[in-house]
């Protein structure tokens, strides 16, 4: 990414003063580059302060939407993280490049370019001196949980751009991410995971995380998995919702072989080839076999207490140091 667009990351679009009671929030939306199917596009975020903000250097929680995009989900984490001290930062990978939801098409915006979003997002606060580089997290939900788990990947980090001695995040917490992408033995940057998954997720399924995060953890990475029994996807916010035709990668698991080849799970089906060549017409077969049509959720209202109240303890913990 251009030196110019990483300062125009930090180039201030819109301020404005919002009062929640007699508080006053000063909110703030920022820009950055990144891409849309191998074209560069801006994508915005915006940025909730704390009421101490300009005292000094603000910890900071990058928030990535499901594929429903940004809304009241996001707005209620805005809520419980800022009067804690940090400024939180709601990335609309959405608007910017014209789509209002994935949940029919997932092509629409691609992983890798949501993943992308999640790690150019860090090189703009991290330049801003109003953030501490030091302690930004990320959080999301669903294919934004599944960016905040990916930007814990170190060769992730470096393919956007980042040096070796450059910003990391310091805290990954993916709500019910999808782990259809599974790397052979992933280095990642030492940062500490916390995935919150459903226990009766049919959407994208808790096992493949599970799975994939006893390999994070056997390669080295820092993480642990909380499940929680009878929970469906979006546990943690909104009515029940059923949708017939929304694609559903439940059962998509592509691996990571040691000649760095591709392989899905289920079907044995080569879809990339050594040094990562997708061959188009076996990625398609692939898809074909374990594609499912018809997704569901909502919110439990155990895990959506409990998965609040372990968000902040870990927020105490890594973001806040206590």
């Amino acid at each position: 990414m251009r030196r110019a667009a990483i300062v125009a990351a930090c180039a201030l679009l819109a301020c404005a003063s919002v009062f929640t009671g007699a508080q006053a929030q000063q909110r703030e939306t920022i820009a950055f580059e990144s891409r849309q199917k191998g074209k560069p596009v801006q994508v915005t975020a915006e940025i909730t302060w704390p009421a101490n903000a300009g005292v000094g250097p603000v910890p900071a929680m990058v928030i990535h939407h499901g594929s429903g995009g940004v809304g009241e989900r996001e707005a209620r984490y805005v809520r419980e993280l800022v009067p804690m001290g940090l400024a939180t930062v709601v990335i609309d990978s959405f608007k910017p490049r014209g789509i209002t939801s994935t949940v029919l098409d997932q092509s629409a915006v691609t992983g890798p370019d949501f993943n992308l979003d999640a790690l150019a997002a860090l090189k703009a606060l991290a330049a801003n001196p109003r953030i501490d580089r030091r302690r930004i997290g990320i959080m999301g939900f669903s294919k934004g949980g599944t960016s905040a788990l990916m930007a814990s990947h170190e060769q992730l980090v470096l393919a956007a751009g980042a040096t070796a001695g450059g910003p990391r995040y310091a805290l990954h917490v993916p709500f019910y991410p999808s782990c259809s992408a599974q790397y052979y033995q992933p280095r990642t940057t030492g940062a500490p995971i916390h995935q919150l998954l459903g226990g009766a997720d049919t959407y994208v399924g808790f096992e493949p995380c599970q799975t994939y995060g006893e390999a994070l953890r056997t390669a080295g990475a820092t993480i642990q998995t909380k499940i929680f029994p009878g929970a469906m996807h979006g546990f943690d916010y909104g009515p029940p919702y059923s949708n017939p035709r929304g694609e559903n990668y439940s059962k998509c698991v592509n691996q990571q072989q040691p000649d760095t080849s591709w392989i899905a799970r289920d079907s044995g089906i080569m879809t990339y080839g050594p040094g990562g060549k997708p061959i188009p017409d076996a990625i398609a077969k692939a898809m074909a076999a374990c594609r499912t049509l018809g997704v569901s959720g909502g919110a439990n209202d155990a895990a959506a207490k409990q998965s609040m109240e372990d968000l902040k303890g870990y927020v105490r913990r890594h973001l806040l140091g206590g």
